[in-house]
């Protein structure tokens, strides 16, 4: 029975002390009841905004975090890098999944170093390994890669028409069977046009894809 009034006593003390410090406050501020319930009715309705804006700055990060994740698979995509077969007579096909960078420029320049790094599968390479690649660049008008290689890599070609003619078309197919933004590819050496990579065929002109060099 004690606790039964126990409990009543803090229930009207917590009815009745609302009350009271709404009516002590407005008697020491000397407000009205009306201006007092519009006041706390505006502080409470700028409390659940802040809320609602913190709670909506959240969900657009996780969104977004969601939507990264989502473009990054989007991005990836399989692509087809041409090497050496093990006779050197001809091309052969290595499949790979890359991630899609933010220009074709740049996807030019990822393909490229991938034939300069080599084959994942035992496939020959096509050329020389290491930091021979200069410049790309792709005009949109006329869908010609320009592909700049250093000076350099003239001196590490292994020679031979064969390996020049396997050289350049790798370099061809993959950039045309892989991008549909590149047509035909051109290819110049320090910046200047040169005649041939290593004495044998003609690169002042543009190459466009050739499917019988490959097996």
């Amino acid at each position: 029975m004690k606790k039964l009034f126990r409990y009543s006593g803090f229930a009207l003390l917590g009815f009745f002390a609302p009350i009271f410090l709404i009516l002590t406050t407005t008697y020491y501020f000397d407000i009205g009841i009306g201006n007092f319930i519009s006041t706390t009715e505006k502080v409470i309705t700028k409390l659940i905004l802040t809320w609602n804006i913190s709670s909506d700055s959240e969900d657009p990060s996780i969104s977004a975090s969601k939507k990264s994740m989502a473009i990054q698979k989007k991005l990836k995509k399989k692509v087809h890098l041409y090497f050496a077969d093990n006779t050197d007579q001809f091309l052969k096909v290595e499949d790979r999944v890359v991630t899609y960078p933010d220009s074709p420029s740049q996807f030019a320049q990822l393909l490229l170093n991938a034939l300069f790094e080599g084959s994942n599968k035992n496939l020959n390479p096509v050329l020389p390994k290491g930091d021979f690649l200069r410049a790309v660049y792709i005009e949109n008008e006329t869908q010609t890669a320009y592909i700049d290689l250093k000076q350099m890599i003239v001196s590490h070609f292994p020679g031979g028409i064969t390996q020049e003619l396997l050289s350049i078309y790798a370099i061809v197919n993959t950039l045309t069977l892989n991008m549909r933004e590149v047509k035909q590819v051109k290819l110049t050496i320090g910046g200047q046009e040169a005649k041939t990579l290593n004495g044998h065929l003609d690169i002042r002109y543009p190459y466009t894809t050739n499917m019988l060099i490959v097996r």
